[in-house]
């Protein structure tokens, strides 16, 4: 009967899974090899399927036993998860955990915030990951952390983003920059110079892709604007100073492509320092990067912003020290000095 899976199976699948050799799996278990053998066969048959392809020299998953892998360490998770939850309680509350976030988000808001929090609760353990928006989602999709602060990335099961704060994009360009000295810098200024940027796995470098110009609109729509026909302003991004574009601004505003791509903010920027680009980033990631000596100027014609957001599982509550962390984000976060005019979504 499939209510005899107790945790042993589980946790005896998992390690061959992992381990790829019930020998080395049954040392990190501190079982014998042939208990671990007894337990992966009884755990088969109460399924009635093979969990593993053997063979002398190898241990290889099945097909059912690959799509099984991420149940099986997903209810792992979440059972040690509630043992800690527990056992937290017991304690008054102590326990650990575990945030995903931007850099900008963890070296701008959090570090005062950690400040409050373990003076309240000093037996509480806190881990931080610095991730991109699409690590984060991800990583809070597995059960890898109790939620995330980062931006918004692509729609997946079981996953909700609440707003926290908007921030504007900007050009981000060294001080000795053309851009350096103005107050604002229109989309399609950009072509002009050579371009660095994000990756579409960050919260930038989606927006990026959705709404400038990295992705053309088809040709009929300029064509249709620019000579007279059915002009739907929404198409056209890079209008320069609210003004109707020229045909060639336009087409030339979406030839803009990076020279150099990363996923790192830090990267980013020290490419930028170097001189071989500009790049955009929202305010707030830009003023992390402002002992590099680099320059912010917001972009308009159109405004865009990125949207940082509270990243939890639908079907998953908080543990209680989590939720005491995630409450003390959302009640101090509006009120530091961040040097970025922030939007922020407050209540929940």
């Amino acid at each position: 009967m499939l209510s005899s899976v107790s945790l042993r199976h589980l946790r005896g699948f998992i390690a061959v899974a992992e381990h790829g050799s019930f020998t080395q799996a049954a040392n990190v278990l501190g079982i014998t090899p042939p208990t671990l053998t007894a337990t992966i066969r009884q755990f088969e048959d109460i399924i009635g399927m093979s969990l593993f392809d053997r063979t002398t020299r190898q241990v290889a998953l099945s097909t059912g036993g690959g799509r099984f892998l991420p149940v099986a360490r997903r209810l792992m998770a979440d059972f040690e998860m509630a043992l800690d939850d527990l056992d937290a309680q017991s304690k008054g509350l102590g326990g650990k955990v575990v945030v995903a976030a931007a850099p900008s988000v963890l070296t701008r808001i959090l570090p005062q915030i950690i400040v409050e929090f373990h003076a309240a609760h000093p037996d509480a353990s806190l881990r931080l990951d610095e991730m991109n928006a699409g690590e984060v989602h991800d990583a809070v999709a597995k059960g890898e952390v109790d939620f995330g602060i980062a931006g918004d990335w692509k729609p997946l099961p079981d996953i909700q983003f609440e707003p926290l704060f908007s921030d504007q994009l900007g050009v981000v360009c060294r001080h000795d920059h053309p851009f350096a000295g103005r107050t604002q810098v229109l989309w399609h200024e950009l072509v002009d110079y050579p371009f660095v940027g994000l990756g579409p796995e960050s919260g930038t470098g989606a927006i990026l892709a959705r709404h400038s110009g990295f992705n053309a609109p088809p040709a009929s729509i300029v064509t249709d604007a620019l000579d007279g026909g059915h002009q739907d302003r929404s198409h056209l991004e890079f209008e320069p100073d609210g003004g109707h574009p020229d045909k060639a601004d336009i087409r030339r505003s979406h030839a803009l492509r990076p020279v150099v791509e990363t996923s790192n903010t830090v990267t980013l920027c020290a490419m930028v320092a170097a001189g071989i680009g500009i790049t955009i980033l929202p305010e707030l990631a830009a003023r992390v990067e402002a002992s590099r000596d680099l320059v912010f100027v917001p972009l308009g014609a159109p405004v865009r912003e990125r949207q940082i957001g509270v990243i939890r599982r639908k079907s998953r509550s908080l543990s209680p020290i989590a939720r005491i962390f995630l409450d003390i984000v959302l009640d101090r976060a509006p009120t530091m000095p961040l040097a970025a005019r922030l939007r922020w979504h407050l209540p929940f």
